[in-house]
């Protein structure tokens, strides 16, 4: 009989290196906070996992959901012209769906340690407190560039 058979695949060393922020938390903050909250919140996770390379798609992030502020708050034509169609609500939707499509993209570049966390049932910190100076930082982040973009357009 083969020993290597009865000895276990999973071992110890493939637990999870930290305890990530959860999926559902992420998910409630980018519908409520918008892509700025998400990215600050998943940000928090990349550090902790010491993932610095992550920072290339935050960044990415970051420049989209500034450029489709811009566009809005320039009147971009063909973002207009999309927003009259929808309604007058588009922009809040459009800015909730980029947010939701960043959190996702997100759980991707995570999936294998949240994936992880659940099989050995680790226990997740409290998202409170981050979440909560997330959703402050990106709102006065969306205000502050709101405000630099309407001081530039007298």
């Amino acid at each position: 009989m083969r020993e290597s058979l009865l000895t276990p695949s999973l071992s110890p060393s493939a637990a999870p290196t930290a305890n990530l922020y959860s999926v559902q938390s992420s998910f409630v903050l980018a519908f409520f906070g918008g892509p700025f909250a998400i990215i600050l919140y998943s940000a928090l996770n990349s550090w902790k996992l010491r993932r610095p390379l992550d920072a290339l798609v935050y960044l990415a992030g970051m420049a989209l959901a500034v450029s489709f502020l811009v566009a809005f708050m320039t009147a971009y034509a063909p973002l207009m012209q999309l927003i009259n169609v929808i309604g007058r609500s588009a922009a809040e939707v459009m800015w909730r769906a980029l947010a939701l499509a960043l959190m996702g993209i997100v759980y991707l570049l995570h999936r294998k340690h949240h994936r992880s966390a659940a099989l050995f049932a680790s226990t997740t910190p409290s998202p409170w407190i981050p979440a909560i100076a997330c959703a402050v930082l990106a709102y006065g982040m969306k205000k502050a560039l709101e405000f630099y973009l309407l001081a530039g357009n007298p």
